[in-house]
């Protein structure tokens, strides 16, 4: 028998809990009320349809909005007329009911609360009992009414009951009661709760307590406010605040722009519930333009936040896909797309690799709008789409790119560069055939190019590998480029983070950069005269977006803390002062409660540092046993300290797992040498680091059960559990969501398989290197995988196609191993349609659940065995 807190052979009263056998009552509540309400005049007078208005009619009447609304001891209620009330906490008798105050002579409505916290998941028969009228809800969905009075007979069980069954996870819920007693009535006014539980649920997974305090749970980020980008106005005054909202229970959201001021966050202007995008500043004024479209032509308008001027700059543009204001808003620089003939062919000829997606013959082209005449001006045209990079500060030139497929050299396309005199139309290639492209933007004077892109862009002039290496090109570097002479500096050759971005300011003449810091993002500033640089304090582990005020010395950016969702930030870059900007997210987190999050970093035999952290429970405790959950992506990329994202690691601590994510080599933001090891190894050295890294963490932390640890990775993290299990039965399980199985397979049949692979398999092919291609490949060694596995991916899948899970499932199949297949109806690489978002994060936690702490029941709740 499972140890509980009770004995099935008595009844005993805990803290919070009443258990009667098999049945939980809900003991501890939190009341509000009574409060006197009125039937409405002419409530007699039969409506349209013959009827009077009811009792049930004012109890199912929505007199308070109770959605994201938690109840706590003390917390004000604000009733009619402004009259206060509060909650406050009540107990339930022997009988498990509690009694409530009442006037015989009114009609009163009284509302209760109490917190359900179970520590896995359970399911069972929820049943509130009154002998007057009651509605129900749980989380916020409505489980019932009751209707019927029963007066003063007695019977607690014929009372007339709401009854739901319920299916609660991990965490804490709230069950709220609305209770009715009409006029006139004097049977007295009790209510209770109870939950009638089954093997093997028993009443020791469930807490009943008054407090709101909950563990991080899927919801929390995925419902409510989220903000997306903000841009600060050119003089640093004002901001534009993008928001979206999901609008659950529908796949919808809705996502809009407000413009606010700095000061003191107040509006100046909304754009929410109006069809406009591409809101953005204009370079030098307080003013916004924006885009509409309609019957498929698109109109440019222009908004003054000040004055509230709104004027059109031009309308009927066919095929609008994007634009740029100049400097100095003499004109806009826009870019029409045309779609190439034959991409939807019932018999379609593939033109190449690239041809396999569906805009790969659609081109782009720039034009220019001169504001002043309203004159448009065509400026390219051709067999290849041009990309705008920027605009001269003084608006005389513009570079743009060109990309082609080019399928004999590595990294199979190329790239030209060109700047063009806007005036006469004057071209000067700036470069030609470059085998690894650039993005980049004008200096402030106009003179240089601040470019970024791998280390071997501009004939390898940012490599800093060790000789024999191969340089990871997704280790983005920075380089600054002279339009007189075409020398390349290659300022962050020795500087170890990964640039994200670049942003060359005007007012300060420094290069702000933003970079994969290790598993951190990180803001830094180089002194282009000092050739120094400097990291700037930024209240955050990982900054998402990041812009500047171009004629101002602030900046505005979205980041968050390992253990604290998304902010957005204005920075004063004279002092380096930080402020927030906006938390939306502070009132759907104010409950929530987060284990500690420690460092752990492990060296290898080989001598190379495993950089890692690990998350614990919120209620942890050092003497306990906790299975453990390793994630791991094994890539070019390092896991960030991300809040949110795909796999959220505090909400699976808060479920009671330790999870310990590493960055083993291959990572960027560590140095190219370090990065560099991710070519043509394949889990080669990586798969080693792992094992070894997560036996040292169970060796060294004793709360950490080493029969009960599962590995998990998504696309090259899913390849690398499959290949772990492959090569250790350290793991019990192993999730692999979109995961490669067959190297050659993937580098054939994936979208970006071959060009992935021209970094990570540089100079090598299945068809001379096949100890790469078929000895890292999992699925060529399935035969050794002995621990269960579930393979998770969306059926349209381009990146990692959905075959890549299904060869491995067949294999396991075959062979009779443990393995489970989920395919994701409609999804690609990510999931991201609300509803299957949920279900995928449900199925993830079932899994974990029943093979690392031996609980089936919501794994089979979810996925039944039938018997086909």
């Amino acid at each position: 028998m499972k140890a509980s807190f009770f004995t099935i052979l008595f009844t005993l009263i805990l803290p919070g809990l009443i258990t009667a056998g098999d049945k939980v009552i809900v003991s501890d509540w939190l009341s509000t009320g009574p409060f006197e309400i009125h039937m409405p005049v002419f409530h007699n007078t039969p409506d349209v349809r013959g009827n009077t208005f009811s009792n049930r009619q004012l109890l199912t009447f929505n007199h308070m909005e109770l959605d994201d609304y938690f109840p706590e001891q003390g917390k004000e209620v604000r009733w009619l007329n402004g009259r206060p009330a509060a909650w406050s906490r009540i107990t339930a008798d022997q009988e498990g009911f509690v009694k409530l105050d009442q006037d015989n002579n009114k009609i009163e409505v009284t509302y209760l609360a109490a917190y359900i916290k179970t520590d896995r998941y359970i399911s069972g028969q929820l049943e509130l009992r009154s002998p007057y009228m009651l509605e129900g809800w749980l989380n916020g969905q409505k489980i019932g009414t009751k209707s019927t009075i029963e007066r003063n007979d007695g019977d607690e069980q014929r009372m007339g009951a709401v009854s739901h069954q319920v299916k609660l996870q991990t965490g804490t819920h709230l069950l709220m009661l609305k209770v009715l007693k009409p006029a006139g009535e004097e049977t007295p006014l009790k209510v209770s709760g109870q939950i009638t539980l089954q093997d093997p649920f028993y009443a020791g997974n469930i807490i009943n307590t008054t407090s709101p305090e909950t563990i991080k749970n899927i919801l929390h980020f995925m419902d409510g406010i989220k903000v997306t980008n903000v841009q600060p106005s050119p003089d640093g005054s004002m901001v534009a605040i993008s928001y979206r909202q999901s609008l659950p229970p529908s796949d919808r959201s809705e996502s809009w722009t407000d413009i606010k001021r700095t000061r003191d966050n107040s509006l100046v202007h909304s754009f929410r519930h109006t069809n406009v995008s591409r809101i953005g500043w204009l370079p030098n004024s307080n003013s916004v333009s924006y885009t509409t479209v309609q019957d498929g032509k698109t109109t440019i308008y222009c908004h003054h936040m000040e004055t509230g001027r709104k004027i059109v700059l031009t309308e009927g543009i066919e095929n609008f896909s994007g634009m740029r204001w100049s400097p100095t808003e003499a004109f806009i620089i826009y870019w029409v797309s045309e779609r190439g003939e034959g991409a939807n062919a019932t018999m379609r000829h593939i033109l190449g690799m690239q041809d396999r997606q569906n805009h790969y013959r659609t081109r782009t082209f720039l034009y220019k709008l001169d504001l002043h005449s309203g004159v448009r001006t065509r400026l390219t045209f051709g067999s290849l789409s041009t990309s705008l990079q920027d605009i001269s500060p003084d608006g005389r030139f513009l570079v743009f790119s060109q990309s082609r497929p080019d399928y004999l050299q590595r990294p199979f396309t190329k790239q030209d560069l060109f700047l063009l005199e806007i005036d006469n139309l004057a071209l000067d290639t700036l470069l030609a055939g470059q085998r690894w492209g650039v993005s980049v933007q004008f200096s402030p004077d106009g003179k240089s190019l601040l470019a970024t892109g791998g280390p071997s862009a501009f004939n390898r002039t940012g490599e800093n590998i060790p000789d024999g290496m191969i340089a990871n090109n997704y280790d983005t570097q920075a380089y600054i480029f002279s339009l007189a002479d075409r020398s390349v500096r290659p300022f962050t050759i020795d500087f170890d983070p990964s640039i994200v971005s670049v942003h060359w300011h005007s007012e300060d003449g420094h290069i702000y950069i933003l970079a994969g810091d290790e598993d951190y993002r990180r803001l830094f500033r180089y002194n282009v005269r000092r050739e120094t640089f400097e990291r700037i304090a930024t209240d955050t582990d990982f900054i998402t977006s990041m812009q500047f005020a171009s004629n101002s010395r602030m900046a505005a950016y979205i980041g968050n803390k390992v253990n604290a969702p998304q902010r957005a930030y204005t920075l004063n870059l004279r002092n380096d002062r930080f402020e927030v900007l906006e938390d939306p997210d502070a009132a759907r987190y104010r409950h929530v409660v987060f284990g500690h999050v420690n460092e752990w970093d492990f060296t290898a035999s080989t001598g190379v540092n495993i950089k890692g952290r690990y998350y614990l429970p919120p209620d942890f405790d050092p003497e306990k046993k906790y299975p453990v959950i390793v994630y791991q992506y094994g890539g070019t990329n390092p896991v960030g300290r991300t809040f949110g994202g795909r796999y959220p690691f505090n909400l699976w601590a808060g479920n009671g797992y330790v999870v310990y994510v590493l960055q083993p080599s291959g990572a960027t933001g560590f140095g190219q040498a370090f990065s560099a090891a991710h070519v043509n190894n394949w889990g080669k050295t990586v798969a080693d680091e792992i094992i070894e890294a997560t036996q040292g963490f169970l060796e060294t932390h004793t709360f950490a059960d080493r029969a009960r640890v599962g590995v998990a990775g998504a696309s090259y993290g899913g390849f690398m559990t499959m290949l772990l299990l492959t090569q250790t039965d350290l793991f019990a399980t192993g999730i692999s969501h979109a995961g490669i199985s067959n190297i050659t397979s993937y580098w054939g049949e994936g979208f970006w398989g071959y060009g992935y692979s021209a970094e990570a398999s540089a100079r090598s092919y299945p068809w001379d290197s096949p100890d790469l291609y078929v000895g890292q490949s999992p699925v060529f060694m399935a035969d050794k995988i002995n621990s269960p596995l579930l393979l998770i991916t969306g059926d349209s899948d381009t990146n990692v196609p959905p075959g890549e899970s299904i060869q491995m499932y067949t294999a396991l199949t075959l062979l009779d191993r443990p393995v489970e297949l989920v395919l994701v109806e409609g999804e690609d690489h990510h999931i991201v349609t609300y509803s299957k978002r949920l279900k995928w994060h449900d199925a993830i936690m079932a899994w974990w659940d029943k093979y690392l702490k031996d609980q089936p029941e919501w794994w089979e709740e979810q996925y039944p065995k039938h018997n086909y």
